[in-house]
Parts: C-alpha cells; structure tokens; sequence
C-alpha cells in the first residue's frame, strides 16, 4: 500500500483542529517543529520523515498507524485529549483540586 501524502497530511491537520483544536503555531510547539513544516505536511507538499511521524505521534499520542493509513484509530484518545488539555490550561489551585477528585473516584472505584 503506498502512502499518500496529502492524506498524511489532512489527517495531521484532523488531529490537530478536532482533537487538540490547536492553531498551527501551537501545534508545532507541542511538536518540535516549525510551523512552516507543520504547513507544508498538512498541505501534503512532501511525506513527512520518520522522525517527524515520530515527534508528531509521541507527542498527540495518535498511533502511527492512523497517521500513514487511518487504521486503528485509538477511541480513548479523545478522551485522554479532553483531559490533557483541560490540565495544560489550568491553574496550580485547579490543578490540586482535580488531583484531589481523581484520588478520590480512584479510591472509590478501587474499594468497589
């Protein structure tokens, strides 16, 4: 099966708007990249290397898999991306109230 690039590319740029809702710039800091290369591989100009299929995967925790070919789509990750990014944007103050609640149901679930 060959890759198709400007696939690659809309589903870097899925994965950033639906799942992160990331401007370019924001993504490619998450990333390690530019946001000039972020472009161009949502764009499809050019099959991005392995290594950034690798810093792209490591960092969204999208499965290399989804990226190159659209399989295996992890179902939790939307989840994990609400979370994350209800973490990123919170406050120390907030940040140990949602510690605390998370110990709390983790204590719950695990006494149930």
């Amino acid at each position: 099966m060959a890759l198709d690039k400007v696939l690659i590319g809309n589903r870097i740029r899925k994965i950033r708007e639906e799942l992160f809702k990331e401007s370019r710039k924001d993504f490619s800091q998450r990333c390690g990249l530019t946001e000039r290369h972020i472009g161009q591989i949502e764009r499809g100009e050019f099959l991005t290397s392995l290594p950034t299929l690798d810093k792209i995967s490591s960092e969204t925790g999208v499965n290399i898999d989804f990226i190159l070919y659209g399989k295996d789509e992890n179902k939790h990750l939307k989840i994990k991306v609400v979370l994350n990014n209800i973490i990123d944007k919170a406050d120390q103050n907030e940040l140990r109230i949602y510690y605390k609640f998370i110990i709390m149901i983790k204590n719950y679930i695990i006494k149930k």
